[in-house]
């Protein structure tokens, strides 16, 4: 929506598609950032002394994760509907459990 300046008003609802993309890009490129993040951890605090990849340790990198995709979320669609945040949120989770997926059965 524009006002009559044809400038845009805060709350519209349409969203570029090279913006959407890079909204999606990015959240999919932080998933795999906070799996590989993960994985870093568990090896520098817990690979030696237990045999589960499940850590207290390094489940700190998904509230790292978790913090860095509110930040960019906030800054790509802060003028947006809230369905990006759900489109974004998707993403995020998606990328990590198809990561988790993947890392299974590999």
């Amino acid at each position: 929506m524009y006002n009559d300046d044809r400038k845009m008003v805060k709350g519209c609802d349409d969203l570029k598609i090279s913006k959407w993309a890079w909204l999606i890009i990015g959240n999919a490129a932080l998933g795999l950032f906070t799996c590989y993040l993960y994985i870093y951890l568990w090896v520098l605090f817990e690979m030696g002394q237990s045999e589960s990849i499940l850590s207290w340790k390094a489940s700190a990198s998904f509230l790292i994760g978790i913090f860095i995709f509110g930040i960019w979320n906030y800054f790509m669609i802060r003028r947006h509907s809230k369905k990006y945040w759900g489109q974004g949120l998707f993403t995020y989770v998606g990328t990590i459990l198809l990561f988790v997926l993947l890392f299974q059965f590999i």
